[in-house]
Formats: C-alpha cells, sequence, structure tokens
C-alpha cells in the first residue's frame, strides 16, 4: 500500500539485455539492468518512492524525482548524482493535467525521452467505511486513481511511437481482499488494476508494458504512527510471519522496469510475505 498506510506501498522497456546504453559525463559506459533508461518515479521524495528511485538508480537508470516535497526531493537527487546517476527533482501535483504536460516536456528536454514511468504517489485518509466525508473521497481517488490514469496519458504516447516503455503502477494488496476500514483506499487501488490492465491490453501492440504491484506490510518512516499492537497482529496473519522493507518491493520495481520483464504486461504482482493466498 501507500507511504501513508501501515500497509506500505508506495506503481520497463524495451526486448534485449541490460548493458552499456549510455555514456556518462566522465566517458565511462553506464551498466546495469536499467542502463540507459529514463524513469519517472512520483511520490518519490521518500519513503517507498525513494527506495524504487535509488534501486532504479543503483541499476544505471536517469531519475526523475517526482514530488510536492522540494527539500527531501532536492536532497535525494543531490545523493543520488554523489552516486554517479542521473537524477532530477521536479516539484509535481499528480493530480494536475497541465502539470503532467510540462513535466514530460521538461524530462524529454533535459534526460530524453521516457521510458519507465512508476506511478507511486498516494495518499490515505484513515476513515472507518462509509463515514468517510466527500473531502477525503475526492483527496484519495485524485491522488490515488486520477493521478495514475494522467500520469499513463501523458507517457503512452511517446512510448507507443517508439514501441518501447513500461509502466509499473502502485497498487495494494487492499485491492485483492477486503480489509476493514479505509474504503476510499481500497476502491481507488482497485481501480489502479482496472487501469492497470485495460492500459496493458489497450497499448500492448505497441510494445508498452503496464503492470502493477500490490505491496503488503511494508515498514517505511510513514508507518512510524501505527499501532505497534496492530503492526504485530498483522504479523501473524502474513505466511513469512514479517513485515517487508522497502528494497524488497523496490526489485520487483527494477525487474518490471527492465528488459528482463519484457514478455510481461497487465500482471498483477502481490508483495506481501503470502498474505493474499489466506
Amino acid at each position: 500500500m501507500e507511504q501513508a498506510s501501515s500497509w506500505a506501498g508506495a506503481g520497463a522497456g524495451s526486448v534485449g539485455g541490460a548493458g552499456e546504453h549510455r555514456i556518462t559525463g566522465g566517458g565511462e559506459a553506464v551498466r546495469g539492468r536499467v542502463a540507459g533508461k529514463v524513469a519517472i518515479v512520483t511520490g518519490a521524495a521518500r519513503g517507498m518512492g525513494a527506495a524504487h528511485a535509488r534501486a532504479l538508480a543503483r541499476e544505471g537508470a536517469t531519475v526523475a524525482i517526482a514530488d510536492i516535497a522540494p527539500e527531501p526531493g532536492e536532497l535525494l537527487a543531490a545523493e543520488l548524482r554523489a552516486a554517479g546517476a542521473r537524477a532530477s527533482y521536479h516539484d509535481h501535483d499528480v493530480t494536475d493535467a497541465a502539470a503532467w504536460t510540462a513535466l514530460v516536456d521538461s524530462i524529454n528536454q533535459t534526460h530524453g525521452p521516457i521510458d519507465v514511468l512508476v506511478n507511486n504517489a498516494g495518499v490515505q485518509v484513515r476513515s472507518t467505511g462509509i463515514e468517510a466525508d466527500d473531502e477525503e473521497w475526492e483527496k484519495v481517488t485524485a491522488v490515488n486513481q486520477r493521478g495514475v490514469f494522467l500520469g499513463m496519458r501523458a507517457v503512452i504516447p511517446g512510448m507507443a511511437q517508439r514501441r518501447a516503455g513500461s509502466i509499473v503502477n502502485v497498487a495494494s494488496v487492499a485491492a485483492l481482499v477486503g480489509l476493514p476500514g479505509s474504503i476510499p483506499y481500497q476502491a481507488s487501488k482497485a481501480a489502479v488494476l482496472g487501469l492497470t490492465r485495460g492500459a496493458a491490453v489497450s497499448y500492448g501492440p505497441d510494445n508498452v508494458r503496464v503492470n502493477a504491484i500490490c505491496p503488503g506490510l511494508v515498514v517505511t518512516t510513514m508507518t512510524a504512527s501505527a499501532s505497534p499492537a496492530a503492526v504485530d497482529a498483522l504479523k501473524a496473519q502474513i505466511p513469512l510471519r514479517r513485515d517487508g522493507r522497502p528494497d524488497e518491493v523496490s526489485a520487483a520495481v527494477v525487474f518490471l522496469a527492465s528488459d528482463e520483464s519484457s514478455y510481461i504486461t497487465a500482471a498483477v504482482l502481490p508483495i506481501d510475505g503470502g498474505f493474499v493466498a489466506l
């Protein structure tokens, strides 16, 4: 699930193997599983999104960090650049269609065509159920559902034209099983799966792959406010009897962003220690 939930989660390329694709300023070839790819990660300034950005950068991608948190976003971009990666921070509201157009134009000019989109940005306002008010419903739906749609709408035309690209949409185990409370959140994440499958089928002929991941209980700094008793109760229901780590989710993101997954699209991958099998 999302960074803002006690169930944390944060949402590709053409056929071929990883190798030498881009030359750095120092003249050395960049190597890695996503070397030469340009990736946008939304909600990437902190938490799970930052883990995805770091993992993609380590594997050779140029990473555009898109968020509404300038200070941590700029610090992360500087950290990645200091480690030898190409990275930039972009102040970006995923619910704003015009902002998506501007973001894609900026990245195209700065880094080149976009190969990967990780729709990670998400929010959860903890209602108990149908008591959720209109403001909560609209906020959660705007970020978690509309934001994913707008992101895909912004990048797919360029990917389809080049016949190469992959989108990783971050859903949640809450999209796969019923959980008590937070009905707007669960509805928005179920919608992400519909968006994923629909786009995968529609744009597969253009070699644009669209997949979704469904994280379960994953520890991030955003889960610090969760009740230890509630977390322990959740762990007791997980077959692996533990929570997950952000890097375990990011490993799936890198795989789906890489050419290793070139024959995978419309997939929904739980990353939950086996929780949804119960």
